[in-house]
């Protein structure tokens, strides 16, 4: 039997944490550079296009681990958890305590929830959007890969078997593109 307190403390956490917006855009195709920022919620780097008390990033729709090179040529793949490139110095830019990692609360969301997610691609190489959360304020990869979230609608998509329920194929070049996910 969960109890009130039980519910308050996980609520407490995902409200907290996920809200400091450990979600995850990943796009894992190894061809692609995506050009693309989280707008609902704003993520780190986003914040401050929607009011927020955050530094600027002008670059927040350039989260692609440091590019093609950097990533498969000089990292072996690795990607920061937020979408910096591996080989910086922690904790990298948009981590938890870099400089667009302030805890900066931006949404809250309840346990169970179903939340509206909005990417705006500003450029489309392909590929595909996954979001995955942590509790953990400084999240890492295997905490996140545990928490994957499922995509309950979106358009447009492109659909891909096997893995709808989890990924988003966007299929109509840059503009934004809107998704429903379920919190767990």
């Amino acid at each position: 039997m969960i109890t009130f307190s039980a519910i308050s403390i996980v609520r407490s956490n995902i409200m907290r944490y996920f809200i400091c917006l450990f979600i995850i855009i990943v796009a894992k195709s190894s061809f692609c550079n995506g050009h693309g920022r989280l707008i609902e919620p704003p993520s780190r780097a986003s914040a401050w296009r929607y009011g927020f008390s955050t530094p600027p990033d002008y670059n927040d729709h350039e989260l692609y681990c440091g590019g093609f090179t950097r990533q498969w040529k000089r990292n072996g793949g690795k990607c920061g958890e937020c979408g910096d490139a591996w080989d910086m110095p922690e904790p990298r830019p948009h981590e938890h305590g870099g400089q667009w990692g302030q805890g900066v609360i931006v949404r809250r969301y309840s346990p169970g929830a179903e939340m509206t997610i909005r990417v705006e691609l500003t450029a489309s190489h392909m590929g595909y959007f996954e979001f995955r959360l942590c509790p953990e304020a400084k999240a890492k990869q295997d905490c996140l890969d545990q928490n994957v979230l499922t995509l309950k609608s979106g358009s447009p998509a492109q659909p891909a078997p096997g893995d709808l329920a989890t990924r988003f194929y966007p299929r109509n070049g840059s503009r934004i593109y809107e998704m429903k996910a379920q919190l767990p």
